[in-house]
């Protein structure tokens, strides 16, 4: 089913949850209100232990099966275009948003931006891992969730 490798997708995972830390960090320290400022914080700290998570994923990984260049090429095409429209593509993208983020309301918009397009990369994700590994995407995919639900509650 993968048209990519297994690797390569925890790859970007520990990448979206690094640029997600960066980001979380930046607005924290821009944040005047406490309440605000704390929530950041626990964010970006969570981001921290999701990226151990696939950083140990990667020890379980296997060779993905062969398809057909066309079908690789098609996906490939599909994540490029993904990653490129993805919130926080890159760190530079992650700290300029933090930094544009001049108020309150608007940082945790882009944060709930950043948490959507986290989960829609995510599910992707976990169609392409071993099934022990399903479950641990499964748990992030959760907690990805509530911090959705946390940014919406604090709007």
């Amino acid at each position: 089913m993968a048209a990519f490798t297994a690797t390569e997708a925890l790859e970007m995972a520990m990448e979206i949850e690094k640029n997600g830390e960066l980001f979380y960090h930046e607005v924290a320290a821009k944040s005047a209100a406490p309440e605000v400022k704390a929530l950041f914080e626990d964010l970006a700290a969570q981001e921290r232990g999701h990226y151990g998570v696939f950083q140990k994923m990667l020890g379980d990984v296997r060779p993905a099966p062969e398809l057909p260049a066309v079908e690789y090429d098609q996906y490939e095409a599909y994540l490029q275009v993904a990653l490129e429209n993805a919130l926080f593509a890159g760190p530079d993208k992650a700290l300029t948003l933090a930094r544009q983020a001049g108020d309150r309301e608007t940082a945790l918009r882009a944060a709930m931006g950043f948490e959507k397009d986290t989960l829609l990369f995510f599910y992707d994700l976990r169609e392409m891992v071993s099934e022990p590994n399903k479950a641990s995407i499964s748990n992030i995919i959760r907690e990805e969730k509530k911090h959705l639900r946390r940014l919406a509650g604090t709007l």
